[in-house]
């Protein structure tokens, strides 16, 4: 889907927004910016573009590139007023009853990539099982700490090996190296300049702010529920919503898909357990690097469907258990039945939305959907109690 959103390597970008992010937040937080798959509806939508397979790149972006300029200034403006005022208004609107049911759908959503890749023929989903189950016991069985730190990465390279294998011995499809062979060894980034302003697109594009500062926020307590040590997150949240807001910039100006904290790299760090942001400058810088190495972006596209499912649903089931973890650890009480509903159903309307919800020009997926819908439950649902409480810690937080 992202081939068909993104006309540059996304690789190149990502390597770029991420490094601006560590500056941004001194190095505090340990993140890596990736896609945002958010808007990738949108996107598609606004330029009228239909993916399939043999499909090329998508060039008519320059509307989607003004549009995400505006969107990257109303974020940078956000994120200004969370450096100087505070959080405590976003807990106002998003606690971790809802930021762990964002977390959740988020990764429910995902897992059905996962599955469509994984059942794209038997053969796959026996390579996806090779996969995973290579990741899952590198991870807990692996002699060393080093190894474990890198199942996900030896996992994809025994699952690649074993499908190259089957495929020379005819026991299933050949791995298609023509993407490989005929592409250069080395080739600059090219950036699309003719950026234009269409007030529909813009339209369309605006409400995904609400969705990335749901998101983002629920990034930052889910990475916060995984580091047990060390100062709280969320002191640098109004840094990290301009760190994104910058990602989103070099997007528009770039004209790729927007780049923010990614649901991916939680699943990654509770793999790994590497936790510092300089290894991951430092993967950034990398990144950089192999975004002019053609070679390497043909040798991962041509990653077989079967074993990027098993890779991709080891990934999305642990972001599953980690916006449940964010409801254990913020001790949320599900005999409350207003936590059952807000936790409940937009979790399970993330899980069977798999096609864009259209209203007008509005039009959001289904963690989109998720992200609204458990931020307008919880207002409907909090009760009057509360509040008058969260009005008086929002005053108090303005006084200080």
């Amino acid at each position: 889907m992202f081939s068909g959103v993104i006309i540059l390597p996304s690789l190149f970008f990502s390597g770029v927004s991420t490094i601006v992010f560590f500056v941004v937040t001194g190095g505090r937080v340990p993140a890596y910016l990736g896609c945002s798959g958010s808007i990738a509806s949108v996107i598609l939508s606004i330029t009228n573009y239909n993916y399939t397979a043999t499909s090329g790149l998508n060039s008519n972006i320059s509307q989607v590139q003004g549009a995400l300029l505006i969107l990257s200034i109303a974020y940078a403006t956000v994120a200004i007023f969370v450096i100087f005022f505070g959080c405590k208004w976003l807990e106002f609107f998003m606690p971790p009853i809802v930021t762990g049911s964002i977390i959740t759908s988020i990764g429910l959503h995902l897992c059905f990539i996962s599955y469509g890749q994984i059942t794209t023929s038997p053969f796959d989903t026996y390579m996806s099982v090779a996969t995973a189950g290579s990741i899952m016991l590198i991870s807990v069985y692996a002699p060393t700490n080093a190894m474990r730190r890198i199942s996900l990465l030896l996992g994809t390279i025994i699952g690649y090996a074993i499908h190259a294998i089957c495929g020379s011995k005819n026991i299933g499809p050949s791995i298609n190296y023509s993407g490989i062979v005929s592409s250069p060894w080395f080739r600059a980034p090219e950036i699309n300049y003719q950026i234009e302003f269409d007030s529909q697109s813009i339209g369309m594009v605006l409400p995904i702010l609400v969705v990335f500062l749901a998101e983002n926020l629920g990034h930052m307590k889910a990475i916060q529920s995984i580091i047990t040590t060390g100062p709280p997150m969320l002191k640098y949240i109004g840094r990290a919503y301009l760190g994104d807001a910058l990602g989103c910039l070099i997007a528009s100006v770039g004209g790729t898909i927007p780049f923010t904290t990614y649901a991916e790299n939680i699943g990654v760090l509770s793999v790994t357990q590497v936790f510092s942001p300089l290894v991951i400058l430092f993967a950034a810088i990398f990144a950089v690097l192999l975004g002019f190495f053609a070679k390497f972006s043909a040798i991962v596209k041509s990653i077989p469907s079967g074993v990027l499912g098993g890779v991709t649903l080891v990934l999305y089931s642990l972001i599953v258990i980690t916006g449940i973890r964010i409801w254990v650890v913020n001790k949320i009480d599900f005999n409350d039945t207003r936590n059952v509903f807000i936790g409940g159903v937009p979790v399970i309307l993330a899980t069977v939305m798999q096609t864009p919800l259209v209203l007008g020009n509005f039009q959001l997926d289904g963690i989109g959907v998720a992200t609204f819908l458990s931020i307008i439950l919880y207002q409907l649902l909090r009760g009057f109690d509360e509040w008058k409480q969260c009005f008086s810690d929002i005053r108090q937080s303005f006084r200080n």
